[in-house]
């Protein structure tokens, strides 16, 4: 593993697209291995800067088409995420890395002379670098933000994809195109799990005292499951509040907050809020936990 790590950095120094080794599905099978954890670590401390910048510096917000996605069961957003996704972006960003696909420049070396191909041999490793760099970019519209700073901190927020994409093109160019989807096709379904079993449903807030309790959790992914939410009264008290996928928007309008920054917020929550006495207001309570919380969400 040392030596595939050790050559892969070498390799990155000066790409090359063509490898004249025959390997056997072993050895495959060792360097996709390798290349998959590499490209795992880099993921995870990248992953652990984004967090630090959305928490600390700029809040970054998911752009709206993503909320389709909560409308969608798992085997649809499976298949979409883990197989459709990674394919067309594949077919996108490297197929063309291998000359013989790239049927763009052999029509203009049709016509030219040779001469796009001795430009490709000569710039490749600026083709190499470039696809790379164009698939992180493009994920930059995974978020709505639109300020200085934001553009500004671009490549620590797309550093996880420019990697992924570096080390894509490495094994689709070193084993072929299916090794490099398979890359892309494996990365996604851990996230996509990872999210579902992991991360899906956070209790962000938890208070039990002798006048009520409150839980309120977030949620990544509603998977189609029903939006539930219902307030439960004797006279004009409210005795409880249970909500299941619902949002913090939702619930701001049903509390008759009048705050607009719960009024902004889509991020889906499951509420469940039971009151013991008389003496406290459920609508403040709840309303107070949301805007302590608010960076969570």
């Amino acid at each position: 593993m040392k030596k595939i790590a050790v050559n892969f950095f070498t390799y990155l120094k000066k790409p090359q697209e063509k490898f004249t080794e025959n390997l056997s599905a072993k050895q495959k099978w060792k360097i996709f291995g390798t290349i998959y954890l590499i490209d795992f670590a880099f993921a995870l401390v990248a992953a652990t800067f984004l967090h630090i910048i959305d928490a600390y510096v700029i809040e970054l917000n998911e752009v709206e088409s993503f909320d389709t996605f909560n409308e969608m069961n798992a085997l649809t957003l499976l298949f979409l995420v883990v197989l459709l996704v990674p394919l067309i972006e594949e077919f996108f960003f490297r197929l063309y890395l291998n000359y013989d696909r790239n049927f763009l420049f052999i029509v203009i070396d049709s016509i030219s002379n040779n001469k796009a191909k001795l430009f490709w041999n000569k710039h490749f490793k600026f083709f190499f670098y470039f696809s790379a760099f164009i698939f992180g970019l493009v994920h930059i519209t995974n978020f709505s933000n639109n300020s200085l700073l934001f553009y500004a901190l671009t490549p620590f927020i797309i550093s996880s994809q420019f990697f992924g994409g570096l080390t894509i093109g490495f094994l689709r160019l070193k084993l072929g195109f299916f090794w490099g989807f398979l890359q892309h096709a494996l990365h996604n379904f851990i996230i996509f799990f990872g999210v579902i079993f992991f991360f899906n449903n956070t209790i962000i807030s938890e208070v039990e005292n002798k006048n009520f309790s409150l839980q309120i959790e977030t949620l990544e992914l509603r998977l189609n499951k029903p939006i539930k939410l219902a307030t439960y009264k004797t006279g004009d008290r409210i005795d409880s509040i249970i909500g299941t996928n619902t949002t913090v928007k939702h619930l701001a309008e049903i509390l008759d907050s009048k705050d607009s920054v719960l009024f902004k917020k889509k991020k889906l929550i499951n509420i469940k809020f039971i009151n013991k006495t008389d003496s406290e207001e459920p609508k403040s309570i709840i309303l107070t936990e949301l805007l302590k919380e608010i960076k969570s969400f």
